[in-house]
C-alpha cells in the first residue's frame, strides 16, 4: 500500500481559502512550513472565534479564542471534556491520534474545521445536559506534542 503525499502549506492555505473564506490566513511561514488561521463559526447557538495552528509534520491545533469556554466543576466527565492541556489555554481534542484518523495528506479544510464545528455542537449540548455526546476517550489523553510521536 502506498502512502498519500503530504500536503504542502500552500495547498493547505489554498484549500482553507476556498472552503472557509471566513478564516483569514495569518502567519503563513513557508520556511517553517507553518500556518495560522483565525475565523468565526456558528455551529448551533453561539458564535465562536477559532484559531487553527498547523506545522507540517504535526497535528493541527484548534483553540477557541472567544467566547471563553465554560467549565462545569464537578461534572463526571471533567470540568471541560475532550481538550488537551493546559487548562488555561486548551486545545480541542478533535480526533484520536492513536487511530490515525488524521494524516498530513488530508486537508485541514475538509477535516479539522468540520470536526471543530462538531466539537462545538457537542460542547453546547454538554453545557445543557452535562453529558458529552461526541464520543471519544476521556481518560489518559496526552498533550498534542506527546501524541506527535504516534503520527
Amino acid at each position: 500500500m502506498t502512502m498519500a503525499a503530504i500536503l504542502s502549506i500552500d495547498k493547505q492555505v489554498r484549500s482553507m481559502k476556498a472552503a472557509w473564506p471566513q478564516f483569514a490566513a495569518r502567519g503563513v511561514d513557508r520556511r517553517a512550513q507553518s500556518a495560522r488561521w483565525v475565523g468565526c463559526v456558528r455551529p448551533q447557538y453561539a458564535n465562536y472565534s477559532l484559531e487553527i495552528r498547523y506545522k507540517l509534520g504535526a497535528f493541527p491545533e484548534v483553540r477557541v479564542l472567544s467566547p471563553e469556554l465554560i467549565r462545569l466543576p464537578g461534572n463526571s466527565e471533567g470540568q471541560l471534556p475532550h481538550v488537551y492541556p493546559p487548562a488555561e489555554d486548551p486545545t480541542l481534542c478533535l480526533f484520536d491520534p492513536r487511530e490515525h484518523e488524521w494524516t498530513a495528506a488530508m486537508t485541514i479544510a475538509s477535516t479539522t474545521v468540520p470536526w471543530a464545528l462538531d466539537w462545538l455542537a457537542c460542547y453546547e449540548l454538554w453545557l445543557m445536559t452535562g453529558r458529552w455526546t461526541g464520543g471519544g476517550r476521556h481518560a489518559g489523553l496526552q498533550s498534542p506534542e506527546a501524541m506527535e510521536s504516534i503520527q
